[in-house]
């Protein structure tokens, strides 16, 4: 089974595991009302692709810090990162120069900006660069460098020397994790770097993360939230760690709950 092939049932369940941690294979064939038999052939192709991992009775992310591919991780809370891609496009003025970063939430953040005028967009996201091949008015810039083939973007030297060649207006980044104390973490240090450099090469730096990276165990440093203007998210960890930890950073909170009725 290919990366691109999993179910929605499949989807459904790693997307749950992300926003609430471990599952227990008895609630799961529950909630989806099948027996417990067949939910472990689910939960079996998950693990055996390297998204899940078994423990006695249930199913959670690997211990390891491993991302996922950038096509499953589009389908994780695609309704929320929809959501905080409409907000993000909605103050990104035009005229304006935009670094778009790693991420799946990036790409939605592309999307929502096609019909903006007179934008210049430096990209090392290849589906970015390819959901603005559709926009012909916005002039798009894509870095060199190596390929990372389940990312879908380039990393690396090659990448980092052209966005220093910009100094946009806006940066618009993700995060694979997030933590109170930690602020903004990836999972490799090539990730880091690249958001890293787009921060320091712009005025106004926009992070885009669904409540979901506050449970994601990343290990290396990004930056501090003191570094973030605008953090847009469609919810806080209700212990309130985040909040205050986001309040005493003066980064700006922008929640971008269900859309009105």
């Amino acid at each position: 089974m290919g990366q691109d092939r999993l179910s929605s049932r499949q989807r459904d369940i790693l997307a749950l595991i992300e926003a609430e941690g471990a599952q227990y294979i008895e609630h799961l064939a529950a909630r989806y009302g099948m027996t417990t038999q067949t939910l472990r052939r689910d939960i079996n192709a998950l693990c055996d692709l390297g998204y899940t991992r078994r423990f006695h009775g249930g199913v959670d992310l690997p211990v390891e810090s491993r991302n996922i591919s950038v096509n499953v991780r589009a389908a994780l809370n695609s309704g929320a990162k929809q959501r905080i891609a409409r907000r993000i496009a909605a103050v990104i003025e035009p005229n304006s120069t935009v670094f778009m970063g790693i991420g799946s939430t990036v790409q939605f953040v592309a999307a929502a900006l096609r019909e903006h005028e007179g934008l210049r967009v430096v990209t090392n996201n290849i589906d970015v660069a390819l959901t603005l091949s559709e926009a012909p008015q916005v002039e798009v810039h894509m870095t060199g460098g190596l390929l990372r083939h389940d990312d879908r973007d380039v990393v690396g030297a090659d990448a980092l020397r052209f966005f220093e060649k910009f100094y946009a207006s806006y940066a618009v980044i993700g995060a694979g994790a997030l933590d109170p104390t930690k602020g903004v973490l990836d999972f490799s240090y090539s990730e880091a770097q690249t958001t890293t450099t787009l921060i320091e090469n712009s005025r106004t730096q926009l992070l885009a993360a669904d409540i979901s990276k506050w449970t994601r165990d990343a290990s290396v440093r990004v930056v501090p939230f003191k570094r973030i203007d605008t953090f847009f998210t469609d919810r806080l960890p209700e212990d309130g760690a985040a909040m205050r930890a986001l309040a005493e950073a003066g980064t700006e909170v922008v929640l971008c709950g269900e859309d009105p009725a």
